[in-house]
């Protein structure tokens, strides 16, 4: 393993120093940070398609990079920005120890300490190369995830029902206008044709167990009724009529179209730098980036999610800026121009005249809920009143959004989030990590120029990336979405590594 810096350790890992001396790893060793490097591949692969896949990836690597710590008998590379975020997870866990639903409280703490994704990859991560190995991952990973919403709109996901009359036993059995039929006794069904023929070719009398899912996002639904019953609707006629079925909005496989907004947005900021930071030589490379960012960006169309267009906007321009020069900049800034008209006329079309509005159901359902967090934020200063108790409290507390839209959601704001959930010093932690970030940010930027082409790329990648999450925090609870989290500390550990590989000219072995 190599470090930065002089070690006095007795360790057998391999430790390297400056110049590139040091002991050579052990077969223990090696086969360790082979499989804390696998663990880290499949993170990436997983990230933009399973949750829980993605977790379970990073806390194997974390383990085994403990293990690893504890046989070499090493400490952890010293880290900056630790004391923002320590100051940010402490002041998280007072709060939650002082929350009147502990138990709710603390198992929202997995999230806060997703933090330890960054640091697992920071101190694992040795050399430029594995760093361009798990961005290529990455960025091919959103390509698939694009691409799976891409047969999802031309294939289909099933059957929707088109026209049901609200009488008959199909519509009493819960089969509703716009329902999307999945499957019929097991047997997936994705035409008109092939729901014809299950229903047409059943047994009469015999029950069909019908799967199907409603709304956006999906809610799985399953009902059973008779082939009798489906044509006593108005089977066959223009009573019942049934089409493709296509999602209302894209959510690939993570269960939610705004999980799957800002997943999409992170990947398409750093693919974005990647194809401003490639040498002009490498025109494959180019072309992969840019066709991924044009698919990346259709599926974040598909989603309908207006803050994360105008963070993807946005935080393409902060690589724009960093990363060209004055020709490049201005059709670099015609292209994101084009994408900001056309996420605005998208906008509109899908979601009505007043979805740039303030009397749009969502901007009002946030000014109402920011109104009550100001609120329960003067009630409640210092240690605010509990992570997710507002579930179990609202009625007490007042909160007229679940009243008015009876839905029983969250702030919509990272902020405004903290400060209700944790109090006004965990916010000022917060505040104290983004900026001193941002500052590092550009700092290793300036470090990175004359070193690494590649690594400036990433730097910048990482820094529109998080100026991108910075604007959605502002309308929606990001720190709240375990996917959208585990990418932002995954981008901070790699900042956190290229820092240490500056210093190390062995480690930078990508130009």
């Amino acid at each position: 393993m190599n470090s930065d810096r002089p070690t006095t350790s007795t360790a057998t890992f391999p430790v390297a120093v400056p110049g590139g001396s040091g002991p050579q790893p052990t077969r223990v060793g090696h086969f360790l940070d082979g499989a804390i490097f696998l663990c880290f591949a499949g993170f990436v692969i997983l990230l933009p398609h399973s949750i829980k896949g993605a977790q379970h990836a990073w806390q194997i690597a974390l383990v085994l990079w403990l293990v690893k710590l504890a046989m070499g008998r090493r400490r952890p590379y010293p880290q900056p920005l630790s004391a923002p975020l320590l100051a940010y997870v402490t002041l998280s866990g007072i709060s939650t120890a002082l929350s009147p639903d502990p138990n709710l409280s603390w198992d929202r703490m997995k999230i806060v300490c997703l933090v330890l994704v960054g640091i697992v990859f920071a101190q694992n991560l040795r050399r430029l190369k594995q760093v361009r190995t798990l961005l290529f991952l990455l960025i091919l990973s959103g390509l698939a995830a694009a691409g799976f919403t891409a047969w999802q709109y031309t294939y289909g996901i099933g059957v929707r029902v088109a026209y049901i009359l609200p009488v008959g036993p199909l519509y009493q059995a819960h089969i509703f206008h716009d329902d999307i039929i999945q499957s019929i006794n097991g047997h997936a069904v994705h035409t008109p044709a092939e729901l014809n023929r299950i229903v047409t070719e059943s047994p009469p009398g015999k029950w069909l167990r019908i799967n199907y899912v409603r709304g956006y996002p999906f809610h799985k639904k399953e009902t059973l009724v008779t082939r009798e019953q489906i044509m006593g609707s108005g089977f066959g006629t223009q009573s019942l009529q049934f089409a493709r079925g296509r999602p209302f909005k894209a959510q690939g496989t993570l269960g939610h179209y705004v999980v799957f907004a800002e997943m999409l947005m992170q990947i398409g900021c750093m693919t974005w730098a990647m194809l401003l930071s490639t040498s002009p030589r490498k025109k494959g490379w180019q072309l992969l980036f840019a066709g991924t960012f044009l698919a990346l960006t259709a599926a974040l169309f598909l989603t309908e999610t207006r803050a994360a267009l105008a963070g993807l906007a946005i935080g393409c321009f902060v690589a724009v800026v960093i990363l060209t020069g004055k020709r490049l900049r201005i059709w670099a800034c015609v292209v994101l121009l084009v994408l900001v008209i056309a996420a605005t006329a998208w906008i509109h079309h899908t979601r009505g005249p007043l979805g740039l509005s303030a009397r749009d159901p969502g901007t009002q359902f946030r000014t109402m809920m920011w109104e009550d967090g100001l609120r329960l934020i003067g009630q409640h200063p210092w240690f605010g009143v509990g992570m997710e108790t507002i579930r179990n409290h609202w009625t007490e507390w007042n909160i007229r959004a679940y009243t008015f839209f009876h839905d029983e959601s969250h702030f919509h704001s990272d902020m405004m989030q903290i400060a209700v959930e944790r109090g006004l010093p965990a916010l000022a932690a917060w505040l104290w990590f983004v900026i001193a970030y941002l500052i590092f940010l550009l700092r290793l930027i300036r470090k990175t120029r004359q070193r690494s082409r590649f690594a400036t790329g990433v730097v910048a990648g990482v820094l529109a990336s998080f100026v991108a999450f910075q604007t959605t925090a502002l309308v929606h609870y990001d720190l709240g979405i375990e996917s959208v989290a585990m990418i932002l500390f995954f981008y901070f550990g790699l900042a956190m590594a290229i820092d240490r590989m500056v210093q190390d000219p062995a480690a930078i072995d990508v130009q």
